[in-house]
């Protein structure tokens, strides 16, 4: 019974820890997202502002300077933001991996081959198994044949 105990205490604090784990990760994932959100919008302006400049050097049929710095930080842009989607890709990966090795650390700690049978309580714990009634939910002996409350017969 004790190493029931103790499988569970075990088990708690490594939910705790996954749990405070797997927060920080989303904590993390917001930020990337806020971030790359952030960068689309600027990029929004600047494709924006870039129209104007073309449109306004097409009218005055001028090769811009402006165009051109527009050109770079638009390209600067667009890199800044693949590398924030690679980012916001590992750190949902990584949140992905962690909580999948740690559902399997859990199933594996409390595998049922190390806990004991349904049958093997009867024996060694003196547990009852007990057949619940139906209709009014009391527990009768496994092998009874009617309820000993309301007499229903079990099949």
């Amino acid at each position: 019974m004790t190493d029931v105990f103790s499988k569970l205490g075990e088990s708690l604090k490594n939910t705790i820890k996954e749990a405070t784990e797997q927060t920080q990760k989303s904590v993390d994932q917001v930020g990337c997202r806020t971030d790359l959100l952030n960068k689309r919008n600027e990029l929004k302006k600047l494709f924006e502002k870039l129209g104007e400049v073309q449109y306004k050097a097409y009218i005055e049929n001028e090769d811009s300077v402006e165009r051109n710095e527009l050109y770079a930080r638009i390209t600067n842009l667009k890199a800044d933001i693949t590398a924030l989607e690679t980012k916001l890709d590992e750190i949902v990966n990584t949140q992905k991996s962690s909580f999948d090795s740690y559902k399997k650390k859990v199933k594996t700690a409390w595998e049922e081959d190390k806990m004991p049978k349904t049958g093997d309580f009867g024996a060694s714990d003196d547990v009852e198994i007990l057949k619940i009634c139906p209709v009014c939910n009391t527990g009768n002996h496994e092998h009874a044949a009617y309820c000993i409350k309301c007499g229903n017969k079990f099949e």
